[in-house]
């Protein structure tokens, strides 16, 4: 049973003219708790991506579920938005992004943190590393939210990291080198989730371009088995979508990807 509570305003025991709060008698939960625990927008559409992700034996080895940002412009109509709530999600410590090494300078992935430190442990025990690993991350996590890199200065002077910790945090590959003074944040064992999307991009595209006109409906590309295409067609799709190789037309049929005139022109030169 529910009962509705007026909201109060600044001045204690005034009412404000908002919406009531609903408070449930039995469990003592405010309306606004469980709303606050729901996903945004761009958390939903990371859990619709990741739940794509293949496991390890399809992949050829094990990498965190990961989405990429440009695929969250596929499924959420507003680029503003995905990369506002992104930020505050990094910053409160819900996702890590980290900067992918493509050929592309803006091309990133996003995992939930829950997801890479799993991942991370996992590797550590199955390695034999120092079992310390796990509090370091957990402080390096908390020292990087927002932030995909990480300074030479904020790990020694505000994070407190020795240099035999950031020595065991490289040599896992959770820190690769950005410059002299800095890091990136990275993925152990990223390369295997670059090679499966970058080859199975360019099979996703050609299946494209070999069709006329360069345009195929999006359903019929969805029923594909490509060989080489590791991370899934619906993965791909997203991916082509969110990065503009395609444009999507609305047809009575059903969304039409086209391939974009960048993407013919560069096939040419």
């Amino acid at each position: 049973m529910k009962r509705t509570l007026p909201a109060l305003s600044a001045e204690a025991g005034s009412v404000a003219s908002k919406k009531p709060r609903c408070i449930d008698e039995d469990s003592g939960i405010d309306d606004a708790d469980l709303l606050a625990a729901v996903p945004c927008e761009t958390e939903a559409a990371i859990q619709l991506v990741t739940s794509r992700f293949p496991s390890a034996a399809v992949l050829g080895g094990s990498v965190p579920p990961l989405a990429l940002k440009h695929q969250l412009y596929a499924i959420v109509n507003d680029r503003t938005l995905v990369d506002r709530q992104l930020v505050e999600l990094s910053q409160r410590g819900t996702v890590q992004l980290f900067q992918l090494t493509t050929g592309s300078s803006d091309e990133y992935a996003v995992a939930f943190q829950s997801d890479f430190k799993r991942y991370v442990v996992q590797r550590c025990a199955a390695t034999a590393e120092d079992t310390t690993i796990a509090a370091l991350l957990d402080k390096l996590l908390a020292g990087c939210r927002g932030h995909v890199t990480v300074s030479r200065k904020l790990i020694k002077d505000e994070l407190d990291i020795s240099e035999s910790d950031l020595t065991a945090l490289v040599s896992m590959g959770i820190l690769t080198m950005c410059n002299v003074n800095a890091w990136y944040l990275a993925i152990p064992n990223a390369s295997i989730f670059v090679k499966a999307l970058t080859k199975g991009r360019q099979l996703v595209l050609r299946a494209v371009r070999l069709q006329r006109h360069h345009e195929i409906l999006q359903s019929d590309l969805e029923k594909r088995h490509i060989a080489g295409v590791r991370l899934g067609m619906i993965y791909h799709i997203y991916d082509i979508k969110g990065g503009d190789y395609v444009t999507s037309v609305q047809t009575t049929s059903g969304d039409l990807l086209r391939l974009t005139e960048e993407v013919i022109k560069k096939k040419r030169r």
